[in-house]
């Protein structure tokens, strides 16, 4: 099992979702809510619209309490790293096109600033006509028990990303050549910041007075 915990769990409830026949993969409509209860506040639900628009679509109950801003309706690909757009489509199309399960690690920074390990499974879900068109995600901090402050990174940003395990759930594993973005370099000021404090006018000559 290349999850543990409530990640585990959450795998082990999707597949035993009822599948229309020959279907790989259940329907959004197979969720029960009363049946998560302990994955909710954790639980991220997208809408794939389009290559680069997957729309959050539900979102655990409590989430919004912990954002700036609500994130119902909002496209996922707003919280991603511009060098890492396309990397994330990619992604996202090999979940729900293979159609495949994932795990993905990665270093996130929390709210006190402070760096935390978090893990992201991902998994596909149809439509009401049988295409797959949703995912399914859930975050949850490694060597973290408790639940509290759960979810200050419920939808990661893929920053800074340590490793992809891609699950077999009947259709095989994607075969990814992902792309490397180039490293940004850092930013240089014009001036050293306290050349801001220095006067513009020349040095007075000694003993002499400058003008108010």
């Amino acid at each position: 099992m290349p999850v543990s915990g409530v990640l585990e769990r959450l795998l082990e409830y999707w597949q035993s979702l009822p599948r229309e026949s020959g279907a790989v993969i259940p329907a959004r409509t197979a969720l029960r809510p009363s049946e998560l209860h302990e994955h909710l506040p954790r639980l991220a639900l997208m809408k794939r619209l389009d290559r680069y628009d997957m729309v959050v679509s539900m979102i655990g109950t409590s989430a919004d309490q912990l954002w700036h801003a609500p994130f119902v309706g909002m496209n996922a690909f707003d919280l991603t790293s511009p060098t890492l757009r396309e990397n994330t489509s990619m992604l996202y199309s090999a979940i729900l096109d293979q159609p495949t399960g994932v795990v993905m690690r990665e270093t996130v920074r929390r709210r006190g600033g402070k760096n935390a390990e978090l893990s992201t499974l991902y998994l596909p879900l149809a439509d009401e006509l049988g295409y797959p068109s949703y995912i399914v995600c859930c975050s949850a901090y490694e060597h973290r028990s408790k639940y509290e402050r759960i979810n200050d990174r419920l939808l990661p940003d893929h920053q800074r990303v340590s490793s992809i395990e891609f699950i077999d759930i009947g259709s095989g594993t994607p075969h990814i050549q992902f792309e490397r973005p180039a490293p940004r370099p850092s930013p240089r000021a014009d001036q050293r910041w306290w050349e801001r404090f220095m006067p513009v006018r020349p040095r007075p000559t000694p003993g002499t007075w400058l003008d108010a």
